[in-house]
């Protein structure tokens, strides 16, 4: 039997903790939360390669933040936002863009970007800049809806059907006016192109 009063759980110890014994109480209090295989909600990865987990516990003692001791990682790092960018027909070499702890940041520097670009295109034109919107799918990652709540964007939800179980377009398109934040390119238009 362990002697939890060795470990304080709200306050940092006088003196050293036993590492077993933090270790069994993380572990134990976690027992309680859901587990991650039943939780399809939050795109989170509930189960993964057992390679993909060795490279993760290989990496935790690195600070990829400081990219001049550890170059490679900075430099892996760029390939795969030329990755994503492919994906959205942005040449190369060419990709502006960061790492995050998590794609719920990512999502909230992106959407903030975007809502500034379209403050300063309304302020720039004399228009209203005061009641930003952002149109989402049904099925959209739960950080659009928070990035909404958090920087006063009205969410725009377009809802799944049986028939649809990805993005109407024009169920979206419906959905949109000159309030809608969207990504578009110097001319103010939207222009998407197939994959």
């Amino acid at each position: 039997m362990h002697d939890d009063s060795r470990v304080n759980r709200y306050r940092l110890p006088e003196a050293m903790s036993p590492a077993g014994d933090v270790a069994r109480l993380v572990r134990d209090e976690l027992l309680f939360d859901a587990n991650p295989r039943l939780n399809l909600a939050t795109y989170c990865t509930t189960e993964m390669e057992p390679d993909a987990q060795a490279l993760m516990a290989e990496a935790l003692d690195r600070n990829l933040i400081d990219r001049a001791q550890y170059p490679r990682a900075a430099e892996m790092e760029r390939r795969c936002l030329d990755m994503i960018g492919g994906l959205w027909h942005q040449p190369g070499g060419q990709v502006t863009g960061t790492s995050t702890t998590g794609s719920g940041e990512a999502a909230q520097l992106a959407g903030l970007a975007l809502r500034s670009r379209w403050r300063r295109r309304r302020e720039a034109a004399g228009l209203a800049h005061d009641r930003p919107n952002l149109v989402l799918g049904a099925g959209a990652h739960v950080c659009w809806q928070k990035f909404c709540r958090y920087w006063d964007v009205e969410p725009r939800i377009v809802p799944m059907s049986e028939d649809q179980l990805t993005l109407d377009p024009g169920g979206a398109a419906a959905r949109c006016d000159a309030n809608t934040i969207r990504g578009c390119r110097g001319d103010g238009r939207i222009r998407a192109r197939p994959l």
